[in-house]
């Protein structure tokens, strides 16, 4: 059978179109993302975001209606790959209060590698509630696995993982600012632990153990 010439001649030049529009689309999801971690939402404007993203301003539209739309696809984007890669480690424990430890540390490590994304996530959680979409319904069923074990020990569960959600914003904050150096990270997964009852010497242990590998491509 001969090949559709026709056919391929059409689905070339499509083809192209839509990688030019998903890059363009990426330009302008990059260019939100820093600005509205440096300047903040509220203060960005679409004209910035386009002018940032060398797009006209026109051309913004053909991808987003608002600037609400650009945040919650950019929400989505950075959640979605932190997500992926923290439950990758933690899959890797089989102890409840070890996967709490590696949740901390690993997004305080996440804010030190990539500042844009750990500002973005300072900035947007007050009106958005970040920190609870990161560690969202994931981290109320370690806490229940741990109290239902008996590994943890909190009166109010829904205040304990509230209480350790703010504190972990605390410290991304302080992270980004320098005031906190790596080794820090572990001393707050131990107070976190701590705070939900694990004994003192072994919240210590637990928190310094070694975080497990990422996925090879994301080394």
């Amino acid at each position: 059978m001969q090949p559709d010439l026709a056919s391929n001649q059409l689905e070339a030049p499509q083809g192209r179109v839509e990688r030019r529009k998903a890059r363009t689309r990426a330009t302008l999801l990059a260019a939100a993302r820093h600005l509205f971690a440096t300047q903040g939402f509220e203060q960005t404007t679409i004209r910035d975001i386009a002018a940032q993203a060398d797009i006209a301003l026109g051309g913004f539209y053909n991808y987003f209606r608002t600037k609400d739309d650009v945040l919650s696809a950019l929400l989505g984007q950075a959640l979605v790959q932190q997500l992926r890669l923290l439950t990758f480690r933690q899959e890797q424990v089989d102890d409840v209060a070890e996967r709490v430890s590696i949740a901390h540390r690993h997004l305080l490590a996440a804010a030190r590698q990539d500042p844009d994304w750990g500002w973005l996530l300072v900035r947007m959680d007050v009106d958005h509630h970040v920190i609870d979409s990161v560690l969202g319904e994931r981290a109320g069923e370690d806490l229940h696995e741990g109290l239902h074990a008996g590994r943890f020990d909190v009166a109010n569960p829904e205040l304990a993982l509230r209480a350790s959600g703010g504190a972990l914003l605390a410290v991304v904050q302080d992270v980004l600012r320098g005031v906190f150096s790596p080794d820090d990270d572990c001393a707050h997964a131990e107070g976190v632990l701590r705070a939900f009852g694990v004994p003192a010497k072994e919240a210590a242990k637990i928190a310094r153990r070694p975080l497990p590998a990422l996925p090879e491509e994301d080394r």
